[in-house]
């Protein structure tokens, strides 16, 4: 049968998840404590591991740093140190990024998680109000995310290339400008093909995290490296602790928080503006890091032309690891985690909206919120275990166990909707009501922990297989190809969702489920044919 066509947001809960009856403000108070949580948890991590121990070449490096400070400066000189002397390694070559460089890595991959992760609570939700009919709406919403992945594949190459002759600073200004305006325009929307002409224009900037890679790589190595590469996934982690419970929360806000509201008639016209204005707040925040913090990283041509002596690289040559096995077995391998982490950003939604009738949880729209903001803890779990692990069993073997631990977890998701079922029974034990939301969170959390080990050691992989004046090339090679990778993946899971409830298929909530345990432990043999990477001691 298909999927009912009465909104799900209009159903009373289920008893064992209903909502508090203090309604909104109980949600929120429950989401500031999970976010005060990641908070404490990142503050702890971001301690220096080595402060106590300076090296007296770093020690040298600081006294000459300070003397220098101490110098007048004239105008030109005192602008470029606002702009850029903040960013890029220690001058002695110790590969330490600066407060400056780490504050703009942050940022804008903080609001890069945002803008992708926001919509995904309400993303059902709005798709139907479209009037897309309820037995296509896994169809529609995975073309809607898909978009997005598909208009990056196309510009991300050519967003990195454009990086490594005009300036990492200027393209990044440009792109988060015009992600801006696209993040407005989606707010606005009402109809599918303007939504999707804004997702269109969003992922068509959305080569940042591309450019990312490359400064760290030029400017870190070795385990600082990997504790570089990491501070992407915290920032990351902040985004999908914030972003869904946000976009769960101020979803129209004209019809969940009349008093506020009510009297706002663009909120009742654009009842998805108020999370995306948030989105563009934290955009402009990267914005204006970007301009103040960021310098060019050393050895781009940007920031560092080469002398008539020393020939440039020619683009065929920065090109020349497409030919080679290792760096195409590492795009390969990210990639294909790439395309399972959007299909279970999509699966998961989904899941966890459709009714107890359909092999779902039957959620409301602040319950899936909440649930994916709280199990999003799980991202900040990996982050003690990075660089132990690549130090002790190698970034490979790491990388590769990570994938294939993510297979019998996959599956536990949809035997929570099949638990949840039972306990309704008449004649069930009580308790198992009373287990469905922790093993919901559990799970979930689970999940985000083996796949943000599996993101973050999967770029160290990429950019340990290629040597320095091919950063740019194959960091855009590899986000272009997981993009086309991220493109497909909501056309699969919505194809599999969508075959499954028309033809009424016992069991359908483990076939997006079981299909992805199954790239995973693809991915994990991947990793596992590969040779070790140039620099496998300092991996």
């Amino acid at each position: 049968e298909p999927v009912a066509s009465a909104r799900p947001h209009q159903r009373t809960a289920p008893p064992a998840l209903a909502a508090p009856a203090s309604g909104g403000r109980t949600d929120v108070a429950m989401s500031l404590r999970v976010v005060w949580a990641a908070v404490a948890l990142a503050a702890i991590e971001i301690q220096p591991t080595d402060g106590a121990r300076l090296a007296p070449s770093a020690t040298r490096s600081l006294a000459l740093r300070y003397a220098h400070r101490r110098q007048p400066l004239n105008s030109g000189a005192r602008g470029a140190m606002i702009r850029g002397g903040f960013a890029g390694g220690d001058a002695d070559g110790s590969g330490r990024l600066s407060v400056g460089a780490k504050s703009c890595i942050f940022a804008v991959q903080f609001s890069e998680a945002v803008q992708s992760m926001m919509l995904f609570p309400f993303l059902p939700f709005m798709v139907e109000g479209f009037g897309i009919p309820a037995s296509k709406l896994g169809a529609y919403t995975g073309l809607l995310s898909s978009s997005y992945c598909f208009a990056s594949f196309i510009a991300t190459p050519l967003v990195s290339a454009c990086s490594d002759f005009v300036g990492v600073r200027k393209t990044m200004l440009f792109t988060i400008t015009i992600g801006v305006l696209a993040t407005v325009l989606f707010g606005t929307s009402t109809s599918f093909a303007a939504a999707l002409v804004a997702r269109i224009v969003a992922g068509s900037m959305n080569g940042n995290i591309s450019i990312l890679k490359a400064y760290i790589a030029r400017t870190t190595s070795g385990a600082r490296r990997v504790r570089a590469f990491g501070l992407l996934t915290l920032a990351f982690g902040f985004g999908a602790v914030i972003a869904p419970v946000t976009g769960g929360l101020l979803a129209r806000p004209a019809t969940n928080y009349p008093a506020l509201f009510a009297r706002w008639p663009i909120f009742a016209a654009a009842p998805y503006l108020l999370p995306c204005l948030v989105c563009v707040v934290v955009q402009l925040a990267a914005l204006l890091t970007t301009y103040f913090a960021l310098g060019e990283p050393t050895g781009s041509a940007a920031a560092q032309p080469y002398s008539a002596g020393a020939r440039a690289p020619t683009f065929a040559e920065r090109l020349s690891f497409l030919g080679k096995r290792g760096p195409m077995l590492a795009c390969l391998a990210y990639a294909l985690d790439c395309f399972v982490n959007v299909l279970y950003d999509l699966a998961v939604p989904l899941l966890l909206k459709q009714p107890l009738s359909e092999g779902g949880v039957g959620l409301s729209m602040r319950q899936i919120g909440f649930l994916m903001s709280a199990a999003s803890i799980g991202l900040f779990g990996s982050l003690p275990l990075q660089a132990p692990l690549t130090q002790r069993v190698g970034t490979n073997r790491s990388l590769a166990w990570a994938n294939f631990l993510l297979l019998p977890v996959f599956c536990l998701l949809p035997a929570c909707a099949v638990l949840r079922r039972v306990a309704l029974t008449p004649g069930s034990p009580p308790v198992l009501s009373q287990l469905v939301f922790p093993m919901l969170f559990l799970t979930l959390a689970a999940i985000n922990c083996f796949g943000t080990l599996g993101f973050t050691l999967g770029n160290v992989l990429v950019n340990n297989s290629v040597e320095p004046e091919q950063l740019a090339m194959i960091n855009g090679f590899s986000q272009s190809l997981s993009a086309l990778a991220r493109g497909f993946a909501p056309l699969v899971g919505g194809l599999i969702v969508t075959i499954g409830c028309e033809l009424a298929l016992p069991g359908r909530q483990f076939l997006v489920f079981a299909f992805m345990g199954l790239i995973t432990f693809a991915c994990g043999m991947v990793v596992r044919s590969m040779p070790p990477p140039p620099d496998a001691k300092n991996a």
